[in-house]
């Protein structure tokens, strides 16, 4: 069992401008903007489950961000 980063479509606000999961994360294109979903979304097969976004996402007020665990 592994923990990767999901995105809540509903609560995410990456369309206004908020970017900092993608900006924080610490692997590179693991975290991209949907532009057809206006969202931030997450690539799970480079997802380490590190935690970060979680955090960014949630000191930013939005907690559209959670990890599951596969």
């Amino acid at each position: 069992m592994y923990a990767v980063a999901e995105v809540i479509d509903d609560l995410c606000v990456a369309n206004k401008g908020c970017r900092l999961c993608i900006m924080y994360c610490p692997e590179a294109n693991t975290i991209i903007f949907n532009k057809e979903k206006q969202v931030a979304e997450v690539v799970e097969e480079r997802c380490k489950g590190c935690e970060l976004c979680v955090v960014v996402c949630s000191a930013a007020k939005h907690n559209a961000i959670t990890l599951v665990h596969r």
